[in-house]
């Protein structure tokens, strides 16, 4: 591993301070666990690693039915798995937590760390789409709120300007689309990145769609909203046509690579089983 100087700031302040000041050649570290991977395979090689495990407030996983669901980036993924307030009033995200990886990097892993690495691969913004959450970025001079559902641009970019640090993740309360469903297909183990992932919210009244989340990982350049699938069901009736037809055009919408994971045709073929399969199983719920 290459050399470098290791910093621990104790305030947000100061870790925004030191960001401005060596924005170019710094990187932020949290739990580390993708980090550390691209600096050992010296796809990175930062001058200056700065900690942010010593920022007061920054992990905690908070709820009201006025301000909803707020996380701090430096919450693990088995501190949101775990929350009681959580699997109550989110159990998307629950469920979505409950299947990163495996515990070992659950208890390390950052919320935080997950989404600005920009990652397709990864399930936590997908399930963060569909519950139309927010992401509060914050700079030396000012801070602004970012829908997750932009926040990504390309693969393995994404909005997060210099100098910036996110610091919230916001889920609105009460859930709009009550109906939800998370799947995500392994091909070799748990610890495996999906080789598609889906997830959806849904509210339904007297058998029509009222409105629709549907988010998709493993699938394109980004994770990304079918949102022509979800036209196919907004105001329709939910019958087994259209609910084939929305995972008919979801697989048009997807830009897969060719991986170990499987051809383009194998992933469209798994988008349009798994998007049938999750809105069955979200309508099970109703």
């Amino acid at each position: 591993m290459v050399k470098f100087d290791y910093v621990e700031p104790n305030t947000l302040k100061e870790a925004c301070e030191l960001l401005a000041e060596h924005s170019e050649e710094s990187k932020l570290i949290a739990g580390g666990t993708a980090l550390l991977i691209w600096m050992r395979m010296r796809l990175l090689n930062p001058r200056l690693v700065i900690s942010l495990a010593k920022l007061p407030d920054f992990d905690y996983v908070l709820f009201d039915e006025k301000q909803g669901l707020r996380i701090g980036a430096g919450a693990r993924h088995r501190d949101i798995e775990l929350s009681p307030i959580v699997r109550r009033n989110f159990p998307l995200l629950s469920e979505t937590f409950r299947k990163v990886a495996q515990p070992r990097i659950r208890n390390m892993g950052t919320i935080g760390g997950n989404l600005c690495q920009g990652d397709p691969l990864t399930d936590p913004g997908a399930s963060l789409i569909a519950l139309d959450a927010e992401m509060t970025l914050t700079r030396a001079r000012g801070k602004r709120v970012v829908p997750v559902e932009n926040f990504f641009i390309d693969y393995y970019q994404t909005d997060l300007q210099p100098g910036e640090i996110l610091t919230e993740i916001r889920v609105p309360y009460p859930v709009k689309r009550p109906l939800w469903s998370q799947i995500k297909f392994l091909p070799r183990s748990q610890e495996d990145f999906a080789t598609v992932g889906v997830a959806l919210t849904l509210a339904v009244h007297d058998g029509t769609c009222q409105d629709i989340r549907l988010a998709l990982n493993s699938v394109a350049p980004t994770i990304l909203r079918a949102k022509n699938a979800e036209e196919v069901l907004r105001g329709q009736a939910i019958t087994d046509k259209t609910v084939r037809h929305a995972a008919e055009v979801a697989a048009t919408e997807v830009d897969p690579m060719d991986d170990v994971r499987g051809s383009p045709d194998y992933k469209r073929e798994l988008v349009r089983v798994l998007v049938r399969r999750a809105l069955n199983q979200a309508l099970r719920t109703e």
